[in-house]
């Protein structure tokens, strides 16, 4: 699985930040989406904006399961982690 960071579009006034970073999650599973996996969430409360961490098969994929969930979608970067040795 490839990681990737997402961050959303300014979110709707009805959605509020930290409920769609705490929920997105259960959100995908309710919805039956088992090959997007969000690893951790980030709020930006201030701009009405969440970024996530994501593992899936490729970035279409993690777009296409977001849209499903109405999670409005600004960019989408695969990413690698590196560990720094300290």
């Amino acid at each position: 699985m490839k990681k990737f960071i997402v961050n959303t579009a300014i979110l709707t006034p009805k959605m509020e930040p930290k409920a769609c970073a705490a929920n997105a999650s259960s959100m995908l599973e309710n919805a039956g989406i088992t090959d997007v996996r969000l690893i951790s969430c980030y709020c930006r409360s201030s701009e009405a904006r969440v970024i996530f961490v994501a593992e899936a098969e490729n970035r279409e994929k993690v777009l296409e399961s977001l849209n499903r969930i109405n999670v409005p979608v600004a960019s989408i970067m695969e990413a690698e982690e590196v560990k720094s040795e300290m």
